[in-house]
């Protein structure tokens, strides 16, 4: 026997504009605040106004802001630039998903009416962004050299004199117990490492 179509979910019903009036214009109104994801201030560093048109790239934002900022990484002059790499971070996710569903390659006919294959654009795309989050996540320390080299440049300026894996004598290495500080006072995550670390990866395949 064959199955009835499945209902719709409550957000395909607001999608579709609530044929039928299936939901009331209050159910539909809860239903669109209840999937809205509004890009968070961490400390006194406010998000661009313009991320929250992708939700995608708010969701992107909400989850390395407070990370950076917990390694002293992100000040209010940074909004900006982290707001462009999650742009460019859901920018590249579609764009791969189009290589992967499509292929890197696809039959075309030239000038003279041969058949051809070309790149498809979507990988030059892949490509082109790639180039921008590569600079962005120097910036941001979320490479291994870049991270390993704010680490050294923290030490140094709170008056470490470098850390010992940057060929320092093991009498100029700071107390292995003693907590790193910045000339404010305030202590170095000691975890910088774990925590950055979890940026090594390519971007995920699917935002949620």
């Amino acid at each position: 026997m064959a199955r009835g179509r499945k209902p719709d979910t409550a957000e395909q019903q607001v999608a579709k504009g609530s044929p039928g009036k299936r939901l009331s214009q209050q159910e539909t109104q809860a239903v669109r605040n209840a999937t809205k994801v509004i890009p968070v201030a961490v400390g006194n560093v406010k998000p661009p106004k313009w991320l929250k048109r992708s939700r995608k790239a708010t969701e992107v934002w909400n989850d390395l802001a407070p990370k950076l900022m917990r390694l002293n990484l992100l000040s209010d002059l940074d909004s900006s630039a982290l707001g462009r790499y999650c742009r460019y971070i859901v920018e590249w996710v579609a764009a791969d998903l189009s290589v992967q569903k499509e292929g890197t390659w696809f039959e075309a006919t030239d000038t003279n009416g041969n058949r051809t294959k070309k790149r498809h654009p979507a990988w030059q795309a892949c490509q082109d962004i790639e180039k921008m989050l590569r600079d962005l996540e120097a910036t941001f320390g979320m490479r291994p050299d870049a991270r390993y080299k704010i680490m050294r440049d923290q030490a140094a300026a709170a008056g470490l004199g470098g850390l010992p894996l940057f060929g320092n004598s093991p009498a100029d290495a700071p107390d292995d117990h003693a907590p790193l500080e910045t000339p404010s006072g305030e202590a170095i995550a000691e975890d910088m490492i774990g925590v950055l670390g979890g940026h090594n990866s390519p971007p995920p395949g699917k935002l949620n």
